[in-house]
């Protein structure tokens, strides 16, 4: 099964794509705008999610919106391949390093995305993030199944600059608009379940930078949600990020950042492309 939301006849819709034929994506009869509340509804089973009316209208690139508009929680893990901390000359971590970034940080799969004036070190980093399906406490590893819904594709654009200020990532990472997230969000059963071993690819104007599988993850999808759920509780809808592969630009000899123009594309094994050009922005 696979989920998009988009913007059709004025309206913010949760849409079911089959095959390429788009509908409302419908739990007991009634349609949703956004992912948390259609995953509440469902309890976290995608086989009550229906079909409901087609949508006959074309549903361009531009009009697709982030996969999970207004999660309540979005967690990231950093450092989690091992050849990514390596190319930052950092350890393995012995745990997940986790850090947050809020709803305003996303963005849609296809949009431009803002070059702010203030940073001068705009990174990307090719991730796999997942979704929860249903509230989760203290899971233990073998029982993630019952509550990872989904995965989607996302960029966690990084600046680089402000990630130094301090210790913590938090001010190079939660930038407004700085993450596309989508453009599906695929039921985990689609996926290889809660241990996908997909190809994931980062591409800078055509060129592929980041080459990896996501089976590389230090920490996998069992472990994050064992972990991540020990400290709090997690929502219908909830997003987190698994991390990137090498390949990010400040690893670069020398180091390559994000300029205006520059088109960035993370591509899933099973999910699909996300898209991204970057323009300054103007204040």
């Amino acid at each position: 099964m696979r989920l998009l939301r988009a913007e059709v006849n004025g309206a913010r819709v949760v849409l079911l794509d089959s095959g390429g034929e788009r509908s409302l994506a419908t739990v007991g009869g009634a349609e949703f705008g956004d992912l948390p509340e259609l995953l509440e509804a469902a309890g976290g089973d995608f086989s009550r999610v229906r079909a409901g009316a087609r949508v006959l209208e074309a549903v361009s690139d531009d009009r697709l919106l982030p996969v999970v508009g207004r999660p309540r929680k979005i967690i990231c893990v950093g450092r989690n391949y091992g050849a990514h901390a390596a190319e930052r000359g950092a350890e393995v971590p012995p745990h997940p390093m986790l850090f947050a970034k809020w709803p305003t940080s996303l963005a849609a799969p296809f949009a431009e995305i803002p070059l702010p004036p203030e940073s001068k070190e705009v990174d990307w980093e090719s991730e796999l993030a997942f979704v929860f399906g249903r509230r989760a406490r203290r899971i233990r590893a073998e029982d993630a199944a019952d509550v990872v819904f989904g995965y989607t594709a996302a960029n966690d654009v990084t600046m680089r600059d402000f990630q130094r200020h301090t210790q913590q990532f938090t001010a190079g990472k939660a930038w407004d608009r700085s993450t596309p997230l989508g453009p599906a969000l695929v039921t985990a059963d689609e996926c290889g379940g809660v241990s996908p071993d997909l190809t994931i690819r980062g591409r800078l104007n055509g060129d592929t930078v980041q080459d990896s599988r996501t089976g590389d993850l230090i920490f996998g999808v069992p472990e994050l949600v064992a972990y991540i759920t020990t400290a709090m509780t997690m929502e219908p809808g909830d997003v987190v990020l698994t991390g990137t592969p090498a390949g990010v630009g400040s690893a670069f000899d020398p180091p390559r950042f994000l300029a205006d123009g520059d088109v960035f594309e993370v591509e899933i094994e099973g999910i699909g492309a996300l898209r991204n050009t970057f323009r300054a922005e103007s204040l």
